[in-house]
């Protein structure tokens, strides 16, 4: 499995530490995938990210009417909130047939 899915995957799994702790849950999860403290300091000080993170959330917010994780779009219909795998494997199957 690729370094960023690894990653990724064990932040879903911090997400009380993130929140709480969020400079050191980056640091350890950073750590154990090759980034140094100051790395992970330097992305959590970059104001240009941060700006892009917020405009994309903004946009998302505003324009897209995301406002529940997960949202899916699927053919322009907004799917919204957590669905059984068998829920979203219909919707996409039927859109296969055609």
């Amino acid at each position: 499995m690729p370094k960023y899915f690894e990653a990724t995957t064990m932040l879903f799994k911090a997400q009380g530490p993130l929140l709480e702790r969020t400079t050191d849950t980056l640091k350890a999860v950073g750590g154990r995938f090759g980034m140094s403290e100051q790395a992970v300091e330097a992305c959590v000080k970059d104001q240009a990210l941060l700006d892009k993170l917020t405009a994309d959330q903004k946009f998302a917010f505003d324009e897209l009417k995301v406002d529940a994780t997960p949202t899916f779009f699927i053919n322009g219909e907004r799917l919204k909130g957590a669905m059984a795998f068998e829920e979203l494997d219909k919707k996409l199957a039927s859109l296969l047939k055609r």
